[in-house]
């Protein structure tokens, strides 16, 4: 863009101005703080501020942002759901039913032994706790997990339908 130039300010940030339109400063202005925000620290057009970005690596700045990654799948007989949960083993990971709803609870821990100096850290770490409704046609006794390879799968198999309802016959009086 011709138009755009860079100039320092008092606090030693340098900003982008393109021309005298201030709906297009504004918007960069806008674009800049979303940007800082998403990937934590400066803006990107400021100095270095993190270790991260001074070794040249980018960082997400999400430690502890964890939360698996669901599908939910249906099919004539069950409900499937699978979750992604990389890095996880069954033993950090519960299951659990309560008041027709699915919780999903687990904690990833970290995993680096602590030796020399880390320099980016994009995987998330921490407990997580998901909480999903179960819709009344699922047959609570028959649910089943099945833990593979980072995958929770998790089959709600539909209860047999009941007996149809039938219509009341509406009287005058």
């Amino acid at each position: 863009m011709k138009d755009c130039e860079v100039q320092m300010y008092e606090d030693k940030t340098p900003k982008r101005t393109l021309g005298q339109n201030s709906i297009a400063n504004h918007f960069r202005d806008e674009m800049d703080s979303l940007v800082s925000r998403f990937f934590g620290g400066a803006a990107p057009f400021a100095p270095f501020s993190t270790a991260a970005q001074s070794t040249g690596f980018p960082s997400l700045d999400m430690t502890g942002a964890i939360s698996p990654a669901i599908d939910i799948h249906e099919t004539d007989d069950a409900l499937e759901l699978t979750a992604e949960l990389p890095g996880m083993g069954e033993d950090d990971v519960e299951v659990e039913l309560r008041d027709w709803s699915l919780i999903l609870r687990g904690k990833k821990n970290v995993s680096y032994d602590g030796g020399g100096d880390l320099h980016v850290s994009e995987r998330s770490y921490g407990s997580f706790k998901r909480t999903l409704p179960i819709p009344a046609n699922v047959d609570l006794d028959k649910i089943t997990a099945e833990f593979d390879k980072g995958v929770l799968h998790i089959v709600m198999p539909k209860a047999a339908d009941e007996e149809p309802g039938h219509k009341i016959k509406i009287s005058t009086r």
